[in-house]
């Protein structure tokens, strides 16, 4: 990070972007008792302990988890921006697990994101809907997935080329153990031009 602080590079990096705008969104829709601030934003290539095992790669923060049969179907919203509405975005609340791949990273991520737009907005019973469905699965450019169960999510971009990149790993921590509701959100960014780091979170 050199001499630029976090909150510099928040300001400068991260509080435009359509990804970051995105997990707010879905934090207010899905789990409007988390909050996140500027304050809770870290910019590393280290992962902090995590509750499942991390890796870092060129695009960005990857996840290890458990494959196993989602208990549900997620919640998703998706958000459509820019002018014409071609630019789209989409927020998922549920287990990882359905996203059916032991290494959560940005490419199976965007996959699942891309396939879940078209199976949201595409209606078996009108045929002129595939077309459209298939356009905004193509021009998914931005995905939150939120496993407040499992306490972790992602944030993906695409970049200009097309290109994922992870650079948002989402802890979602509990407010207190009597099971209220609520919690507290930090966030690790990882910027894209930092090198590739064999690195693990420790549970």
């Amino acid at each position: 990070m050199g001499h630029v602080s976090e909150e510099q590079w928040f300001r400068t990096e991260l509080a435009g972007r359509a990804v970051w705008k995105l997990l707010v969104k879905g934090l207010q829709l899905y789990l409007p008792g988390y909050t996140v601030t500027p304050g809770e934003v870290r910019v590393s290539a280290r992962p902090a302990p995590f509750p499942v095992p991390v890796h870092v790669d060129g695009t960005g923060f990857g996840l290890q988890v458990r494959r196993e049969r989602p208990r549900r179907e997620p919640d998703r919203e998706i958000f459509v921006r820019g002018e014409g509405g071609g630019v789209i975005g989409i927020a998922i609340a549920g287990p990882v697990a359905a996203v059916g791949s032991r290494v959560v990273d940005a490419g199976s991520l965007v996959r699942y994101a891309r396939r879940l737009t078209y199976e949201t907005l595409y209606d078996p019973e009108d045929a002129d809907s595939a077309g459209p469905a298939v356009r905004a699965a193509r021009s998914l450019q931005d995905v939150v997935l939120l496993d407040a169960e499992s306490g972790f999510g992602l944030g993906v971009e695409l970049d200009p080329a097309g290109g994922p990149v992870a650079r948002l790993l989402v802890g979602l921590e509990r407010r207190g153990a009597d099971g209220g509701t609520g919690g507290a959100v930090r966030v690790q960014a990882y910027p894209a031009a930092l090198p590739d780091q064999g690195v693990r979170s420790q549970n």
